[in-house]
């Protein structure tokens, strides 16, 4: 079997009388030409302050991947309503406008879905936001920017994955079988050639 697993266990997962290791689950799973993955968990709370409609803050960011992060959004200006309804995500003031909006006025499932956290902590000194707004994100966005600077240390250390990605079957070359090729060597002959000799 590709996953390396026997039938018999196999039948045994699938009747709950016996669970895989995360290891195991892992390898059946890329058996299946998937993988598995974790999904960050993101809270979030209702804020009731007074004089602005009430809004929602989330403890962590999260992730968008292009080309989701980068869409054509349809979405109404609910906060200077006007002709302005849809917005390119790739262009970084419309962007900014969308983002006020999604903040100000949407639900955490329309945030989840097209604010990046990267791009927004990028555009978050720039966003047009009441200050009420403003202080409730402003631990989320400092956690966001924890630690502020990749040391020295870390600057060379290479890993084929990241919290998001990873290099698909990343691994060492394989070794080579038998002996190494080497060049056949050959002597050289310093003397120029001679003329054939008229005799032969």
């Amino acid at each position: 079997m590709l996953a390396g697993t026997s039938q018999a266990t196999l039948s045994a997962y699938e009747r709950g009388t016996k669970a895989p290791s995360l290891q195991t689950a892992s390898r059946i799973i890329e058996a299946t030409d998937h993988e598995l993955m974790l999904q960050a968990r993101v809270d979030w709370i209702e804020l009731h302050p007074e004089g602005i409609v009430p809004f929602w803050v989330p403890d962590k960011l999260w992730a968008v991947p292009p080309p989701y992060c980068f869409v054509l959004l349809w979405l109404p200006d609910l906060i200077r309503p006007g002709a302005d309804d849809t917005w390119n995500l790739s262009k970084r003031d419309e962007r900014r406008r969308a983002y006020e909006i999604l903040i100000r006025r949407c639900l955490p499932q329309q945030m989840l879905r097209w604010i990046d956290g990267g791009l927004l902590v990028d555009l978050w000194e720039e966003l047009e936001l009441p200050d009420p707004v403003r202080k409730a994100w402003e631990p989320t966005i400092q956690r966001a920017l924890w630690p502020k600077r990749w040391g020295k240390e870390n600057s060379l250390r290479m890993s084929e994955e990241t919290p998001t990605a990873r290099i698909r079957d990343y691994g060492n070359l394989p070794k080579l079988k038998g002996k190494p090729w080497r060049q056949k060597r050959t002597r050289f002959d310093p003397r120029p050639p001679q003329p054939p000799d008229p005799d032969d």
